[in-house]
């Protein structure tokens, strides 16, 4: 579990939450040819499924999934390409010359994606299993170990996502794999994409779960990475619901130790779009959390391998995970990865996005940055799409804070260093999951009026809009304090009665500590009671001429219990009685003397 030098990891925390622009979109659905073609011809591929040999029947499962969606598909078994050039295992260059040529050759078509359905080799620089692997590319790029001396070099997918011959190393398409080796694994890999894919909307959505290890750069520097977290957690999405889980006793987002692996596994038992993860790792588990008494520490577990088997997420409300972190994304280790685990657990996240070998604070920082924008404010349409888009920014640095970002990291890291490290994490992070996946959003995109609001009393008026029709909704309004605050205090407790022999001592802490992390989660400080008073639909005219058509739900309001004045946040939640359709949104909110 590698510890980088202080000031690169405070930089990275510090810019872990700012959003981050999209590039050009790559994976769109193709624009319709014109009529008038006197000989039709066939659809062009837009999903292509690399199979080992082994996996056939499962590859073409899950491309006829795909094609009841609309996707046009297509299988390649390993040993079909092998054909094609008069061997049985065909190499990196033979696989990525089929994807090529399904891709469009050198106009690379938009849309077009690729599932590697097979294993890695278990030794990246040695032949490979046709009937239960597919090859990946161990680069000359050196992983970010600050010992130089056991840096390894980076084996990864986005090879064959690096279809365009100029030598920038960016990916032009998306590429995922699952891991599996045997027809069963496989089949759990689909069936959990299935389950996401069809489960029912609701307030899971909201979640965006993050966890993280301790900085180990002291209690002062750690205190500060904390609070720079809480403040570019301003920055994103208010409507969503952001939850912290924080393996430092010191913080009011700690959780007890003893429990703090089973408190993940809780946090993602309530489903979540995201669940996010920030800090070390190995490629079978993620760091430990330390309480240091009288010079003695002692370690307990943030998750491990055998931990996955606890996660218990019900009907489909899968989130994707990220791991920020070294190695847990190593994919051809022997003994197996976090990452694989994860894949083949039934009621375990639907996908994960992690590191093949050891990664860096600075690029994986502008990494997550990019994912977590793509998926809660660009709600990029699918996995692969968002995890490419994300890729691709770490290189053209296209937001218009990046600029700003890298002259605070130029003091610590020069230039061409960083960009070395920018490319190397292209090579570094991969997808275990289905490029394909079609993302879960709400189904209802509601506005609230255009703030902040102003509040003088206990009542306020105020509507909903959507381009949609609302129908029939259960709805909940409500008011938060920011998340830079606390709606209530947290207690103190003697960090030493935690490793206590005394079973009452320790009973008590663990208690508050429990405690003051529900506090620090729940940033509710009043409900809001509601009536409608009526419906309305309001026509506006696009620039381009055409017709919008924007439906309002007018509501009464008043709060059930009084607030202080300064700045909060108004949220609201609805969804439709049966489940097919959910959504949130917030506005800042005034209260005035």
């Amino acid at each position: 579990m590698n510890k980088f030098p202080l000031i690169a990891a405070a930089l990275a925390v510090a810019l872990m939450f700012v959003s981050v622009p999209q590039p050009a979109a790559q994976d769109e659905k193709p624009a319709e040819k014109p009529d008038g073609e006197t000989t039709p011809e066939a659809p062009a591929v837009d999903y292509l499924v690399i199979s080992a040999d082994g996996l056939a029947e499962v590859a073409k499962e899950w491309a006829d999934y795909r094609t009841s969606h609309g996707r046009v598909t297509k299988v390649l078994t390993v040993g079909a390409i092998g054909k094609l050039h008069e061997t049985d295992e065909p190499g990196l260059t033979e696989i990525k010359s089929a994807i090529l040529a399904e891709a469009g050759g050198e106009e690379i078509r938009e849309g077009f994606q690729v599932l590697l359905l097979g294993d890695c080799p278990n030794d990246s620089a040695t032949a490979y299993d046709p009937k239960s692997e597919i090859p990946w590319m161990l680069t000359r790029q050196m992983d970010s170990n600050p010992d130089t001396n056991r840096r390894e070099r980076v084996p990864t997918d986005n090879f064959y996502a690096d279809l365009v011959q100029d030598d920038d190393g960016l990916p032009d398409i998306a590429v995922g794999r699952i891991p599996a080796r045997t027809p069963e694994e496989a089949r759990l890999a689909l069936a959990k994409v299935k389950a996401y894919e069809a489960a029912k909307q609701g307030e899971w959505l909201r979640n965006l779960t993050f966890f993280a290890g301790e900085g180990h750069f002291g209690a002062m520097i750690d205190t500060m990475l904390e609070r720079l977290f809480m403040q570019f957690a301003e920055s994103m999405s208010q409507a969503h619901n952001v939850r912290m889980t924080y393996a430092n006793i010191n913080s009011s987002y700690a959780y007890v130790p003893s429990k703090f692996s089973d408190k993940v596994i809780q946090e993602a038992n309530a489903g979540a779009l995201l669940l996010c993860y920030l800090g070390h790792g190995a490629y079978d588990r993620l760091d430990d959390m330390y309480v240091e008494v009288d010079g003695k520490r002692t370690r307990y577990p943030i998750l491990s391998a055998d931990d996955v088997s606890k996660f218990n997420i019900p009907d489909g409300k899968l989130p994707v995970m990220m791991i920020i972190a070294c190695e847990t994304g190593r994919l051809d280790h022997p003994k197996g990865s976090l990452a694989e685990k994860i894949c083949f657990t039934e009621k375990a996240p639907v996908a994960v996005i992690a590191s093949s070998r050891d990664s860096h604070p600075y690029s994986n920082t502008l990494l997550e940055l990019a994912m977590v924008d793509e998926l809660s404010v660009s709600n990029t349409p699918t996995l692969g799409q968002a995890f490419l888009k994300s890729k691709r920014e770490l290189i053209l640095g296209e937001h218009p804070e990046r600029k700003k970002l890298d002259t605070m990291a130029m003091f610590i890291i020069p230039e061409k260093e960083r960009a070395g490290l920018n490319q190397s994490h292209l090579s570094l992070y991969n997808l275990t999951g289905d490029p394909g996946l079609r993302m879960q959003y709400p189904r209802l995109q509601l506005s609230l009026p255009g703030g902040p609001l102003e509040l003088s009393g206990d009542e306020l008026s105020l509507h909903l809009e959507s381009l949609d029709a609302l129908g029939e909704l259960e709805t909940e309004f409500w008011v938060e304090c920011r998340r830079t605050a606390l709606a209530s205090p947290v207690k103190e407790f003697n960090k030493a009665d935690l490793t206590s022999s005394d079973e009452k001592k320790r009973t008590a802490a663990e208690e508050v500590i429990a405690a003051n992390h529900a506090v620090s989660n729940n940033k509710r400080v009043c409900g809001v009671k509601v009536t409608a008073t009526g419906d309305g639909v309001v026509e506006d005219t696009l620039e381009d001429g055409s017709k919008v058509k924007r439906y309002r739900r007018f509501f009464a309001g008043k709060l059930d219990s009084p607030l202080a004045p300064g700045d909060y946040i108004l949220k609201v939640f609805a969804r439709d009685p049966k489940g097919e359709r959910c959504g949130f949104a917030a506005v800042d909110l005034k209260v005035k003397k």
